[in-house]
Parts: structure tokens; C-alpha cells; sequence
């Protein structure tokens, strides 16, 4: 996943933490990049743009390749041992490499552990109007409330998605709050064309009587999502305002009894904003799901500011989960932070780590199943 204003917060944070920080004592392998780009310009700034720290991460002209004759540059690299994404631009993110089907490319995955030599051949580059493919579709009923606001907060679109009606019919029984609205239902206003398809597995889990009629309630982020999602007053406010106004307005609307218990869910930044809001108001939230949980970066140590005042920790269940790819990698320590602090409280949680999973909308989908009955399980374990 590459830079946009969803992401922008904790990537400049993660920039200058990778300023900062370096790799000590560990062996560095050489990446050699070889990109055969035919009919471009010989003077074009070919680059290679991805996760590693050494490129400033996902800086679109994070490494540049050097022109060889024959339309070929190259690049070589001294990495240390990881899992990294990367991909090819022209030094914009405006001009990106395109598949064969003339569409962006998505990112490329490798495992670095020793000397390695990629070679690619791009034969087209995408321009300011170029989208990404998309993929997926809405399944079920979208309702779209329109923008939101509340004190101190920029507005913000709101979508409800309405569970199936089951047989023999029944009230809806839960709700499930989403922060990265844009990104967890319609693959079209997802920012990279793929969604976390949470309506297909609400779909299946209520079908199948897993899970209790569950409405879906999505909120979007905006040009201000670093401070709406981190732990600061702005953050505070975000949290009091679903409190506060969004959620009665939604039981209001659907006839959601006050007894439906509700899970807040996110990630990233979203997935720290999930653990604020379990921690902030543990009278209305049942669970919190916290995916790639951004709990520790650049400096900033959330359960280091837990401890500075001496939290006591509560009855909430908290799903924490990671990736190993990338900027997941990244985000490890301030997850084993948090996982010890929750263990030394005794507080209920589970910490999960996907091996191979990105920092993306599809991988956090593809566990949300295991996510909402781990949730659900321990809310009946805990009474509540």
C-alpha cells in the first residue's frame, strides 16, 4: 500500500522514524533491480518506491534507477533481511507502473534473505486519470446517511449496511462501528479499488446463524485522520461524537435496542482509535477488534503513556492482530508492547500474527471472520 490521505499521518511519522533509526548489526543482503522499460525516454527517473526504511517509506522516488542503454535501469540496494513490498514509478505517484491490462499494479511482495536479482519489464505508466481495478461489490443494502459532524470535527460520510432478515425473523442483535468507512463495503469508493468485503461476511454469519443480526455502521476518515484516530484531544472528541450522536442516531433509525451490544472496529491508525474507545468508554462498548494496531511509532508508545498513568486496564475484549509484510514489521514492537501490558493487567485480549499478511483493506478482511466470533464468544464468556 502506497501514500495517500487515508494513510498520511503515520506515514510521515514512519518517515522520519526511519531518519532517525537505523539497522545495527544485522547482515545486509544486495537487491539489484533490473526494469526493461521499452520506448521511454532515456533521461525518465525510473524508481523503485516500497517499505524498507533505507527508501523512506513508500516515498514514490524512494530508490532511483540508474539508465544502462536499451531501454533498461538499474538499481542496487543493501538491505537487511525482511519481507518487503515495493513497485516501480517514474518519481510521482501520479506515473506508476501498469499491468498488462493497462491498471496500477498492485504491490509486489518479497522475501529478502539474501543476495537477490529482480527483473521486470513495464511497457506502460499511468497517468493523473489512471484508477486502480476494482474488486469486488457491494452485497446486500447500503444505506448512505451522508456527512456527519460533531464539535471540533471536520464532516464525514456515514454508511449503514442492514444485516438479512432471518427466518423466523428477529431484531437486529448487534453493532458493528467501522472507522475507514470508504474502504470497508464498496470496493468503488475504496481508495485502492479493493474493499475489506465485511458485507460478505456478515452476509455468511448471519446466514448461517453464527453471529446475531449485525448492522454495520461505517464512518469515513478525513484530511485530518492522524489526529481524528491517534490518542490526543481531537481523537478524544472523534470517539465522544460516535458516542455521543452517532450511535443514538443509529439505534434510533434501525430500532436497535439499547441492549445490543457493540463492537468498535479498525486498523492502522483505525485500529488504535478502536483500542481509545474501548479504553475511553467501556459502558458502551463491548469489544473492540484492533487490526495492525499503530500503538507505537516514531517515538510515540501508547502503552508507555498507559503505564505513565497507571491505568488499570477493564472488562473489554480486545482482538489485536498484525502482519509480518512491510510496515507490518514495523508496527511488531508496539503490538508485543501492548500484548504485555494487557497480560500484566490481566486484561481479556488475544494477540494473532498472520505470517504473510500486508499492511491492506483484503487482509484485514480476510480475518474479520475469525475477529467478530472470537469477539463474540468472549462477550458471552464474560456475561456480557
Amino acid at each position: 500500500m502506497y501514500l495517500d490521505r487515508m494513510h498520511q499521518g503515520l506515514w510521515i511519522w514512519l518517515v522520519v522514524a526511519s531518519w532517525l533509526s537505523t539497522w545495527v548489526g544485522e547482515p545486509e543482503h544486495q537487491l539489484r533491480f533490473r526494469v526493461v522499460a521499452p520506448g521511454l525516454s532515456p533521461d525518465s527517473a525510473v524508481c523503485v518506491t516500497g517499505s524498507p526504511r533505507a527508501w523512506g517509506p513508500w516515498r514514490p522516488d524512494g530508490m532511483p534507477l540508474h539508465y544502462r542503454g536499451d531501454g533498461v535501469w538499474e538499481g542496487v540496494a543493501a538491505l537487511p533481511t525482511q519481507t518487503l513490498e515495493y513497485k516501480f514509478t517514474l518519481g510521482t505517484w501520479a506515473n506508476e507502473a501498469l499491468d498488462s491490462r493497462g491498471l496500477k499494479r498492485p504491490n509486489s511482495v518479497l522475501d529478502l534473505t539474501g543476495d537477490t536479482v529482480v527483473v521486470d519489464t513495464v511497457l506502460g505508466w499511468s497517468d493523473a486519470q489512471t484508477e486502480h481495478p476494482v474488486v469486488g461489490q457491494i452485497t446486500g443494502r447500503l444505506d448512505m446517511l451522508g456527512a456527519r459532524t460533531g464539535p471540533g470535527l471536520l464532516a464525514r460520510e456515514v454508511w449503514v449496511w442492514v444485516p438479512p432478515q432471518t427466518d423466523p425473523p428477529t431484531p437486529i442483535g448487534r453493532v458493528l462501528l467501522m472507522h475507514d468507512g470508504q474502504n470497508v463495503v464498496d470496493p468503488h469508493t475504496a481508495n485502492f479499488g479493493v474493499d475489506w468485503g465485511v458485507d460478505e461476511c456478515l452476509d455468511t454469519l448471519v446466514r448461517n446463524g453464527t453471529v446475531p443480526r449485525t448492522l454495520l455502521v461505517t464512518v469515513a476518515c478525513t484530511a485530518e485522520r492522524g489526529d481524528d484516530y491517534g490518542p490526543g484531544p481531537q481523537g478524544q472528541r472523534y470517539v465522544d461524537w460516535l458516542v455521543s450522536d452517532l450511535l443514538p442516531e443509529v439505534r434510533d433509525r434501525y430500532d436497535v435496542a439499547a441492549s445490543a451490544p457493540v463492537t468498535v472496529a479498525g486498523a492502522s491508525m483505525g485500529g488504535l482509535i478502536s483500542f481509545v474507545a474501548a479504553e475511553r468508554h467501556p459502558d458502551v462498548f463491548a469489544s473492540a477488534i484492533c487490526m495492525s494496531p499503530a500503538f507505537a511509532y516514531a517515538g510515540f508508545s501508547y502503552p508507555d503513556t498507559l503505564r505513565s498513568r497507571s491505568w488499570p486496564g477493564n472488562a473489554v475484549p480486545l482482538w489485536i492482530d498484525n502482519g509480518t509484510v512491510g510496515l507490518e514489521e514495523q508496527l511488531q514492537p508496539g503490538v508485543d508492547a501492548m500484548g504485555t501490558l494487557l497480560d500484566e493487567l490481566g486484561h481479556p485480549h488475544i494477540v494473532r500474527i498472520y505470517r504473510g499478511a500486508r499492511h491492506f483493506e483484503a487482509d484485514w478482511g480476510a480475518r474479520m471472520d475469525e475477529a467478530l466470533r472470537w469477539v463474540q464468544n468472549r462477550e458471552r464468556d464474560s456475561g456480557l
